[in-house]
């Protein structure tokens, strides 16, 4: 039997990856979109959502956005509301059998998510994204394509790791931290900071 779900935004590359997955798309809420998208019904938009749950309240959610506080936003408002939250993992990605993933979580085709890793919850990670041994990945985390987290990187909720990023082995990323594409994450970065370049500075 097919997994049932509606999605909050309409996202091309979810819909493709829900499709692979097997799901049944009951419909899509998006605050921009009508009648339709990519063969599936707009059920309506947030202001909706009370009157989507009285209809569809037995039907699971996946939250689409890449943006850290834009998804945490979103859960915070829908689990008010009364939904329920699944994952959505593509069946060709490579997923450790000692790895813990959480709620809410999306993992695209072709990441890596090697041993005794944990995955918080509403974490969303990329195309070809490389998580290492012993990583921790906080909650609401945004993990973008071809970034490389190696062993036992620590990385705190809210934080965005740009495409082609490199953490090494052991740093810490706290809290709401970004990195940006291409950058190597060589020491320790704190919260709220913004860092790019190799090594990764701290943008003023």
């Amino acid at each position: 039997m097919k997994t049932k779900v509606i999605l909050i935004g309409g996202f091309s590359e979810i819909i493709e990856l829900c499709e692979l997955c097997n799901f049944d798309i009951v419909g899509i809420v998006d605050n921009n979109l009508k009648e339709s998208y990519m063969g599936y019904e707009i059920l309506g938009d947030d202001k909706s959502a009370e009157n989507i749950h009285k209809n569809y309240k037995n039907i699971k959610l996946i939250v689409t956005p890449d943006l850290p506080k834009t998804r945490k936003l979103i859960v915070q408002y829908y689990f008010k509301i009364g939904f329920k939250f699944c994952n959505l993992i593509s069946p060709e990605t490579s997923i450790s059998k000692s790895c813990s993933i959480g709620n809410g979580v999306v993992i695209q085709t072709n990441v890596n998510v090697s041993s005794n890793t944990v995955i918080g919850d509403f974490v969303k990670l990329n195309t070809y994204s490389n998580i290492m041994h012993d990583c921790k990945i906080g909650n609401y985390t945004t993990v973008a394509p071809n970034a490389v987290l190696l062993g036992r990187v620590k990385v705190n909720d809210c934080c965005y790791i740009g495409a082609n990023a490199t953490v090494l082995p052991g740093r810490k990323l706290d809290n709401d931290s970004i990195i940006g594409a291409g950058a190597v994450v060589t020491k320790d970065i704190g919260k709220g900071i913004v860092a790019a370049g190799n090594p990764a500075r701290q943008l003023k």
